[in-house]
């Protein structure tokens, strides 16, 4: 694995998917009010959790009619071969999303990684409407509906390398607690405006690309310390990631990763 005891945190929407799901869900199931709650969120009136709310609130759609829609969706052709990279080289990989587990974990096993940790919020139906919770919401500073910064934190605190790969404003904050930063889109446009140093992408193979020469030894990760820390005065919990074996009933094993408490 070279020099560096790395770990790799990847937005969903977007990033690993080829648009952004969440999106697609509440404006093809909801009503126009959407666009003027996101609005509210972008102009830093409300938080992405409230916004969330908001949206998936105004859906009227069972569980079967969200998932047959979800199931249409198609990932990154890159994001197999970053995942191979990272499990040939014992580097933690994990999704870290202000989206929901239902389409998630819905779309992560249609391509075969069922076994990726996915560090994000809970969606559930309740007859046409949906329920959410938010599981990482306390530990942060209440901007945000998945504190993504306190994932990061985690491996730093294991002395890890963190390499965050993002799209959009909800990966702002956690990509400025990272090591490196692989950007496109909103969040590319947000760290130029900042200056803000990052990598650009427009497709996981060539984060994949980077990955396999830094493990060669052909790249260097930069020994400065993150700009940015969530400011949040909560004690958060020590928590590692464990890597899990599981045995197939056919003799074949595979390896995972998740979270558990020190």
């Amino acid at each position: 694995m070279g020099k560096y005891r790395l770990a790799l945190l990847c937005d969903f929407d977007g990033t690993v998917t080829k648009g952004d799901v969440g999106h697609r869900i509440y404006t093809q199931f909801g009503d126009e009010r959407w666009e003027e709650i996101n609005k509210r969120w972008r102009r830093g009136e409300i938080s992405s959790k409230e916004c969330l709310i908001g949206e998936y609130d105004l859906i009227d759609a069972d569980e079967d009619e969200v998932r047959d829609f979800v199931m249409q969706m198609e990932i990154d052709t890159g994001f197999a071969d970053l995942v191979d990279t990272c499990r040939r080289n014992d580097i933690p990989i994990a999704i870290v999303s202000d989206g929901f587990d239902f389409y998630i974990r819905a779309i992560l096993e249609k391509y075969g990684f069922s076994d990726i940790s996915a560090l994000c919020n809970k969606m559930w139906f309740n007859d046409r409407k949906v329920e959410l919770a938010f599981p990482f919401y306390e530990h942060g500073c209440g901007k945000c509906g998945n504190c993504k910064t306190l994932h990061v934190k985690r491996l730093r605190d294991e002395d890890r390398k963190v390499i965050y790969v993002g799209d959009g404003l909800s990966d702002k904050f956690a990509s400025r607690a990272s090591d490196v930063i692989f950007a496109k889109d909103e969040l590319m446009e947000y760290l130029e405006s900042n200056g803000i140093e990052y990598n650009r992408f427009s497709s996981l193979s060539e984060v994949n690309n980077w990955m396999t020469d830094l493990l060669a030894g052909n790249v260097e990760i930069s020994n400065s310390q993150p700009a940015y820390n969530c400011e949040t005065q909560k004690k958060i919990k020590k928590l590692k990631m464990k890597k899990i074996k599981k045995a197939m009933d056919d003799g074949r094993y595979i390896i995972y990763y998740d979270w558990s408490e020190k």
